[in-house]
């Protein structure tokens, strides 16, 4: 999948279909994009009011009472669930542009035959793809790394919106993956793509085996994820960071550069630069120099 439209939909059609109410322009949606990149003719969503109206020519899912600002307002109580279901109307009917380019993979890259690889893949030099391994549509891979057998690498990350009655709906995944240089990746590893925009994997990081990694994370430089590690949607880690077996990271916080996690942590808030936490729940133990 993608981020655009094969054709363009009006604002009003979509709100229609929603049986939503809309303020604003009457624009033409062309693309789907997360808030914090909005652009002409691209739909976003935003749980609450963002302080500023929109300030270019798109769409907004967004509480009621947000203001249409250059472009529009689709009035939401719950905008995330409201976007979950705009992307599956779009998804049906104009549908997105998916990507039909095929996979280039260096001369000099070694894939094993048992690997799958997708389309719009791209794959660098002296990268060596292990048995088994499942590359999707739009993952960047970079040179000199190595992808351990079994991985799967950009498919859809695990994410739901309960609907008024409490059934899950699931929140389409249109992102990609891009992985840099020298990042190795362990047996039976997940990296999932990101809802909108990437999931990242900065050059020299390291992953042991059965690491999992979801949806719109990034991994930073030279960061170590050792096994089984859990690391939820969002989280950043940063630089050098070294997070220990077994350990789970909730959803969106921060682990700082040359952080460690201990063994088994479950951490459920930012861990500062330089700092080592271990626990359920994770608690600072000192600093890591």
């Amino acid at each position: 999948m993608g981020y655009k439209l094969k054709t363009t939909l009006a604002t009003s059609a979509l709100a229609e279909a929603l049986g939503l109410a809309w303020r604003g322009r009457d624009v033409a949606i062309t693309q789907v994009k997360p808030l914090s990149a909005a652009e002409g003719g691209a739909l976003c969503f935003a749980k609450v009011a963002p302080v500023e109206a929109l300030g270019v020519a798109g769409v907004l899912i967004a509480p009621v009472g947000t203001q249409p600002g250059a472009g529009a307002i689709v009035e939401a109580k719950n905008p995330r669930l409201e976007f979950a279901r705009a992307l599956h109307f779009m998804s049906a009917s104009p549908g997105f542009a998916e990507a039909f380019l095929p996979a280039i993979i260096a001369s000099d890259a070694v894939v094993s035959s048992t690997a799958v690889i997708g389309r719009d893949v791209r794959i660098g030099s002296r990268t060596v793809i292990g048995n088994h391994v499942v590359i999707a549509d739009g993952v960047t891979i970079g040179d000199d790394c190595h992808v351990k057998s079994h991985a799967v690498i950009g498919e859809s990350g695990f994410g739901f919106e309960p609907d008024e009655e409490g059934i899950p709906l699931r929140m389409l995944h249109l992102g990609d993956v891009v992985i840099g240089d020298r990042v190795e990746i362990g047996n039976f590893n997940t990296v999932c793509r990101a809802t909108l925009g990437s999931t990242i994997v900065e050059s020299d990081s390291k992953f042991d085996d059965h690491v999992h990694v979801a949806h719109n994370c990034r991994i930073r430089r030279g960061a170590i994820l050792t096994a089984c590690a859990e690391i939820s949607g969002g989280v950043d880690v940063g630089e050098f960071a070294w997070i220990g077996p077994n350990a789970s990271v909730i959803q969106k916080v921060t682990i700082g550069k040359r952080a460690l996690v201990g063994i088994g942590a479950v951490v459920t808030k930012s861990v500062p630069d330089g700092f080592v936490v271990a626990g359920n729940p994770a608690r600072v133990l000192r600093r890591a120099d």
